[in-house]
């Protein structure tokens, strides 16, 4: 009996333990299953937050990007090519304005100046002096007359006669620059046309046969002072071919020289802005000729 009791317990110890263990075992499945199904929930992707645009939207931003940024180094290259050209056009028309301007450099100051031109003062002294001469020949002339006429004496018409000669010769002879320090009135007449005449050879010169002067006119930008109304003489008559025409006196030869005076500085800015601009397009690696 009581070995039987004893086994009875035995057996519901067992049975107790093996419902314990079971009950162990279905906790763990359970706490694994969740464990298992929160790993499979984070290895898959939530898609439910991403965008709603189709595939092709951001290759299609990419080429857009490209096709801008491609036409707008397009239009800089075209925008350089055009401002290239703008600057190869204005200095083919420098080197133009250059190449007709340059006899202006051939300028021969000393001619045109005319520093040793006798001045009209000089010139009416010296034509006051050769009438006085005039005169005192007439009278001494007039007394050989009545001395012939019988109305002097023979000595005095004599005395009359050489005195007039004698006046003759100081009036119009070149001689009298021995006698007297003005210098005389024939001499400074053809001083006068030789110092014209070098001026106006070198005025010819300079013009050509195309005119010079109402090409420089063209300098204006370059020098402000040849847009005065005091050269507008010189360029008509200098367009028309007529400028030896107009170049009467010394004034307006003094007034030619000016003008050339002030065209060579127009001409030697031009040519000093036409070089720097040529070496700054070489040293950026382009021609502009």
């Amino acid at each position: 009996m009581t070995a039987q009791q004893t086994n009875n317990a035995d057996t519901s110890k067992t049975a107790s333990l093996d419902s314990l263990l079971n009950d162990i075992d279905q906790n763990n499945g359970l706490a694994s299953g969740d464990d298992a199904e929160e790993n499979s929930r984070r290895k898959t992707p939530d898609r439910r937050h991403t965008s709603k645009k189709p595939r092709g939207t951001v290759e299609r931003r990419l080429e857009d990007d490209r096709r801008q940024k491609k036409s707008i180094v397009d239009n800089a290259r075209e925008r350089i090519l055009a401002q290239k050209a703008e600057l190869k056009l204005q200095q083919h028309r420098k080197k133009i304005l250059l190449a007709g301007c340059e006899p202006v450099m051939g300028l021969n100051y000393d001619h045109l100046a005319m520093d040793d031109y006798p001045d009209n003062t000089l010139v009416a002294e010296a034509r006051r002096d050769r009438d006085y001469w005039v005169l005192i020949c007439a009278i001494f002339a007039s007394l050989f007359v009545f001395s012939l006429l019988g109305l002097l004496d023979a000595w005095v018409g004599g005395v009359g006669c050489g005195m007039a000669f004698l006046s003759a010769f100081f009036a119009f002879s070149p001689m009298r620059k021995f006698f007297f320090s003005r210098p005389h009135l024939h001499e400074l007449l053809a001083k006068r046309k030789v110092i014209e005449y070098g001026a106006l050879h070198h005025i010819q010169y300079l013009e050509g046969t195309d005119g010079l002067a109402w090409r420089c006119q063209k300098l204006t930008k370059f020098n402000p002072n040849l847009s005065k109304s005091l050269f507008n003489g010189i360029y008509r008559y200098s367009k028309d071919r007529s400028l030896l025409n107009y170049m009467q006196n010394k004034k307006t030869i003094r007034l030619y020289l000016l003008l050339m005076v002030e065209a060579q500085k127009a001409y030697k800015r031009l040519e000093k802005e036409y070089l720097e601009s040529h070496f700054k397009h070489l040293d950026q690696g382009w021609d502009d000729r």
